[in-house]
């Protein structure tokens, strides 16, 4: 019964989270581009607009859904199923935005999804472990993933081409993986001050206010990367990395299991190159001007 419970909970929270992408890109058409000119002005024409509330809203609706989930049931079905609502988000982009894709492009797109659909199925062999980890190691991967993150972020702004929302999105993606692992790292220290010390201590935790501080830069470079590309783009990129990249962490440096079946791995192995290797064939590709309907 938990298990039906999980599955069904994982197509609503999935069919959430990517009708809330179309939601955003919606309305992101009609309100003012994210500058350094009018930036607080922009910002309050953002908090002003209901629809993009609203789509705020679904977002953490399906998130939480995904939690509960993700609590009821392995990763490794739930994760195959938050796959598929990029598909509906692929339908709505192409449907009711306009939007379309080139022989490039869908390649990318087709691969980060089987990609996504191979680590859900990967995780079978892959429990998590109790949390343990050398802090040096881990932080050093923590800012190698920063500074890579931010090397897309600057190659975006600098050279501000046709590829700057793809380029802006691989280093959202990275940081929305990392954000999911400092997640990880806070409630495992908030834990441990609350217990052995104080709320007080708890809540001082620097991790929390990383936490903070990542979803609401992210959030802004969300925006900023669905107001200048493509929703059937941007978000598979972004969804892939962000996936990606806390598993990579957990195996690499949090002490979780890698799978020992054969099989097992040759999934988590493709897994790796088939996401990776989409969000490059998608940062080749040419953004095409916006349809006039839009």
């Amino acid at each position: 019964m938990a298990l039906v419970a999980a599955v069904v909970l994982a197509f609503i929270a999935t069919a959430c989270i990517n009708y809330s992408g179309y939601m955003q890109k919606r309305e992101l058409n009609n309100l003012p581009r994210i500058e350094k000119k009018n930036f607080f002005r922009t910002l309050k024409a953002f908090f002003t607009c209901i629809p993009w509330l609203e789509a705020q809203g679904l977002q953490f609706l399906g998130t939480f859904v995904h939690a509960i989930a993700a609590g009821l049931a392995p990763l490794s079905v739930v994760q195959p199923i938050n796959t598929s609502g990029v598909l509906l988000l692929a339908l709505l982009a192409i449907t009711r935005l306009g939007e379309k894709a080139s022989t490039i492009d869908w390649a990318g797109i087709g691969s980060i999804i089987l990609g996504l659909i191979l680590l859900g199925l990967s995780l079978r062999g892959g429990e998590s472990a109790p949390l343990h980890f050398n802090p040096y190691f881990l932080w050093f991967l923590i800012i190698l993933l920063f500074f890579i993150s931010g090397t897309s972020f600057f190659t975006a702004f600098k050279k501000k081409d046709e590829r700057t929302p793809v380029m802006i999105a691989i280093g959202n993606g990275v940081l929305l993986g990392l954000n999911a692992v400092l997640v990880k790292l806070a409630v495992n220290d908030l834990a441990s001050k609350f217990w052995n010390e104080s709320l007080g201590a708890a809540l001082a935790s620097p991790y929390i206010w990383m936490v903070l501080a990542i979803s609401i830069v992210t959030l802004l470079l969300s925006q900023i990367a669905l107001q200048r590309g493509k929703a059937i783009i941007v978000i598979p990129v972004i969804y892939g990395l962000s996936n990606l990249i806390p598993i990579l962490i957990g195996v690499i440096a949090l002490g979780e299991h890698f799978p020992t079946r054969g099989i097992l791995i040759l999934m988590r192995f493709g897994s790796i190159l088939l996401i990776l290797g989409g969000a490059v064939l998608l940062s080749l590709g040419k953004e095409e001007p916006a349809a006039a309907s839009l």
